[in-house]
């Protein structure tokens, strides 16, 4: 039986490696395991969602921060250790993955800025006051899961909030567009690379 990442993958058998990455200019310990998101090293696409949306987060002042599916914590813990008054909420479907990303915290000493969750999307959440929700979405669980995940994303922004998404253009970023647009204000592409679409939808 074949295991995919968000799935709760418990039962499978362990394969843990540890390695070092740069993110938004800090050097990030991370430990990964059989079982979830790109173990061997953080994806192109989340690094280039990092990149993007570093320019539109706030320097001064406290902000609030949504990682949607946030695997072992690559996203979520990058901005809260390069943004100290961030509070980072990450949620994962993964219970094998939260385990990492605590793990992950509390190596890179941010573990008083950031709060880790077990939720279906944002079914565990009782906040609806995010500055911001990031998400690299997960792909391979198809597009209906996708969709309700761009979808309900306006429901939990603050008014002048922000959504970002990585997708490819292959694997649908062109239709997300179209349907962020019809949810959100504004909704653009704020970056392109290497097939890669960073989209954004903003609540006026």
């Amino acid at each position: 039986m074949s295991h995919q990442y968000f799935e709760d993958n418990q039962d499978l058998a362990h394969q843990r490696e540890t390695f070092n990455f740069d993110l938004l200019g800090h050097q990030l310990q991370l430990t990964t395991d059989a079982g979830v998101f790109s173990r061997e090293r953080v994806d192109y696409g989340s690094v280039v969602l990092l990149n993007a949306v570093a320019p539109f987060l706030p320097q001064q002042g406290t902000f609030k921060v949504l990682d949607l599916g946030c695997g072992y914590g690559p996203i979520g813990l990058s901005i809260a250790k390069a943004f100290p008054q961030a509070q980072v909420t990450m949620v994962d479907v993964n219970q094998r993955a939260l385990d990492l990303a605590q793990e992950n915290a509390k190596v890179n000493q941010v573990s008083e800025q950031v709060e880790i969750l077990l939720s279906d999307g944002y079914q565990a959440l009782s906040k609806t006051d995010f500055d911001f929700i990031l998400t690299n979405p997960p792909i391979r669980a198809g597009k209906q899961v996708v969709n309700r995940l761009l979808s309900e994303s306006l429901n939990y922004l603050t008014k002048q909030g922000q959504f970002f998404a990585v997708m490819q253009k292959k694997q649908g970023a062109p239709s997300a567009l179209k349907l962020l647009q019809s949810i959100y204000d504004q909704a653009e592409i704020v970056k392109r690379d290497k097939g890669y679409y960073i989209l954004r939808g903003l609540n006026l």
